[in-house]
């Protein structure tokens, strides 16, 4: 059953990647580390949550918020990036199995979706993540 789940993911992963193509695609495969749900950055028309004030009032308005804790802060990171909060989901176990695979919320769905702009600024995959950035068409293909 799990073959059949993963399989079926990945043909909607690749099925995404072609229809909303960009000049960036994702590739690779997760290597189920669990990194993803436990380093999470949020984001409001006004950068990424900075305080603790701003994620209370996101949970107040949008329920799937009420899913994730505060687990630190970004240090030492690019400077849009600096001093945002992180997050960790309250449903990963210790194995770095979801607790609500079936049910979990969009925004764990669509992960990794592509944000040119933050690729544009710098920003990478987690480390030791199975997913990677690629460009859609090599350059030299446009000199052909």
């Amino acid at each position: 059953m799990n073959r059949v789940r993963t399989f079926f993911e990945d043909i909607c992963f690749n099925i995404k990647n072609k229809l909303f193509s960009s000049k960036y695609v994702i590739k690779g495969k997760c290597k189920k580390c669990g990194k993803c749900c436990r380093n999470i950055l949020f984001s409001t028309k006004d950068g990424y949550v900075k305080s603790e004030e701003t994620f209370k009032n996101m949970q107040k308005k949008y329920r799937y918020y009420r899913n994730f804790r505060i687990s630190g802060k970004v240090k030492d990171k690019m400077e849009f990036q600096n001093g945002a909060l992180t997050f960790e989901c309250k449903f990963i176990s210790k194995k770095n199995k979801c607790l609500i695979y079936p049910f979990r919320p969009i925004f764990c769905r669509d992960y990794p979706n592509i944000n040119p702009d933050l690729i544009y600024n710098g920003v990478e995959m987690l480390d030791g993540c199975g997913f990677y950035f690629d460009v859609n068409k090599k350059f030299s293909s446009y000199l052909k």
